[in-house]
C-alpha cells in the first residue's frame, strides 16, 4: 500500500489564492499562464497573494494527472566540493534500476536560489526531494513543509527535520574534534570555514561552546573564506588568523580541503606541524591520509550516506517510511597533523 502523500492536507491551492483576491480560480490561472488576459493591476494583486500564501503552481499537473513523476530532486550547496562525489556515487548505485531519475542542482549557498529550485522541482510533481548542506532560512523551511512529496534532509541530523533525516550529528562531531585538540594541549585555536551551511553551523556552535567553557574562545579567531578554490587559500587563512593571535597553536577547519590548504602553507612557511601548529579537518576525503603530514580529521561515511539516503526515499514510495532520524555516526581519525606528545 502506498504511503500517504505529504502536504495534501495543508497545501495552498489555486482556489485559496482566488478566495484571497476575490476572483475566480480561472482568473488566477489566466494571470499565471496568460497574463495578457488580465490587467496589470489585477495580476500584481494575484502575485502578491501568491507570495503571501506561499502557493506553488503545479506547472506539470495536466501531464501528470495527480500522480508522482519518476523524478528525485537532489539539492545541495556542495555539488562542487570534494566531499560530494562519494555521496553522489552512493545515490546513483542505489537508484540504478529503480525506475527513478535523479536530478542534481547546486543551490550556491543562496536561500533565494533554493526557493526557486524547490518550486521548479515541485512543479514536476517529483517522487521525492533530497536536500543537504543548505542555508538555515525560515522561508526554505516553510516551503519544504508544503512539499507535495517526501522530503529527506541528508548530511546533518542535529538540525530539526521537516519530514525525514539521515546523516551525522555534526554538533557532536564538532565537540569530538575540539575535545581532541584540547586533549593534545592546544589552547589558542582558530576555526575556518567556507560559507555557513547547516553542518558547518552545527560544528561551529560546538567549537564556540566548548572553548567558551574553557575560557579560551576568541570570536576573532573564527573566519570564513571564499572556498571556490579551497586549496589556494592556505596563505589567506594563516595570514588572517596569525594577525589576530601570533601565538595561534591550532586550526580546526570545517572541511578537509581547507585543512590541507593550511598544511601546504605551513610547509611553505616552515611551520612545524603538529608541534607549532595542530591542524584538524572534517570528512576524511580520499587524500587526507596521504598528504604530509597526514591529516587528522573526523571521518564521515560519505558513500553510505548517499546510498542510504536514496534507499530511504525509495522505501517511502513503496509505502515504508522511516520516521526517526537515521544517525550514521562518525569517527575521529588521529593522524600526524595533531599527533604530538604532551609533557
Amino acid at each position: 500500500m502506498k504511503g500517504k502523500r505529504r502536504g495534501t492536507s495543508n497545501k495552498v491551492t489555486l482556489t485559496d489564492v482566488a478566495l484571497k483576491v476575490g476572483v475566480s480560480p480561472i482568473t488566477v490561472s489566466r494571470a499565471l499562464n496568460r497574463p495578457e488576459k488580465v490587467t496589470d493591476e489585477l495580476r500584481e494583486t494575484i502575485l502578491e497573494a501568491i507570495e503571501e500564501l506561499g502557493y506553488v503552481p503545479d506547472l506539470a499537473a495536466r501531464a501528470l494527472a495527480s500522480r508522482h513523476s519518476n523524478i528525485i530532486g537532489v539539492l545541495s550547496s556542495m555539488l562542487g566540493s570534494s566531499i560530494f562525489p562519494p555521496v553522489m556515487k552512493g545515490i546513483e548505485d542505489r537508484m540504478r534500476n529503480s525506475g527513478m531519475h535523479t536530478q542534481y542542482v547546486n543551490t550556491s549557498f543562496c536561500a533565494d536560489e533554493e526557493i526557486r529550485l524547490l518550486k521548479e522541482f515541485f512543479a514536476q510533481n517529483p517522487a521525492g526531494i533530497m536536500i543537504g548542506g543548505v542555508q538555515v532560512d525560515p522561508r526554505v523551511t516553510d516551503l519544504l513543509r508544503q512539499a507535495p512529496c517526501p522530503v529527506l534532509q541528508f548530511i546533518d541530523i542535529s538540525y530539526p527535520a521537516i519530514d525525514m533525516a539521515i546523516g551525522v550529528n555534526n554538533r557532536a562531531a564538532g565537540t569530538v574534534a575540539i575535545d581532541h585538540l584540547r586533549a593534545k594541549g592546544y589552547r589558542r585555536i582558530g576555526f575556518c570555514s567556507g560559507r555557513l551551511d547547516i553542518p558547518v553551523t552545527m560544528r561551529l556552535d560546538s567549537f564556540r561552546q566548548r572553548l567558551t567553557q574553557d575560557g579560551l574562545y576568541n570570536p576573532d579567531l573564527v573566519i570564513s573564506v571564499n572556498a571556490a578554490n579551497p586549496f589556494s587559500l592556505g596563505s589567506e587563512i594563516l595570514d588572517r588568523l596569525l594577525a589576530v593571535d601570533p601565538q595561534l597553536d591550532a586550526v580546526l577547519c570545517a572541511h578537509d580541503d581547507l585543512a590541507i590548504a593550511v598544511l601546504f602553507e605551513c610547509q611553505r612557511r616552515g611551520i612545524d606541524v603538529p608541534h607549532q601548529l595542530g591542524v584538524c579537518g572534517f570528512s576524511d576525503i580520499d587524500y587526507s591520509a596521504y598528504v604530509v603530514p597526514s591529516l587528522t580529521t573526523v571521518r564521515m561515511p560519505l558513500y553510505q550516506l548517499g546510498f542510504s539516503a536514496a534507499n530511504m526515499i525509495l522505501r517511502v514510495n513503496e509505502g515504508r517510511k522511516h520516521t526517526e532520524p537515521v544517525d550514521l555516526g562518525f569517527e575521529l581519525i588521529e593522524r600526524d597533523s595533531t599527533r604530538r606528545n604532551i609533557k
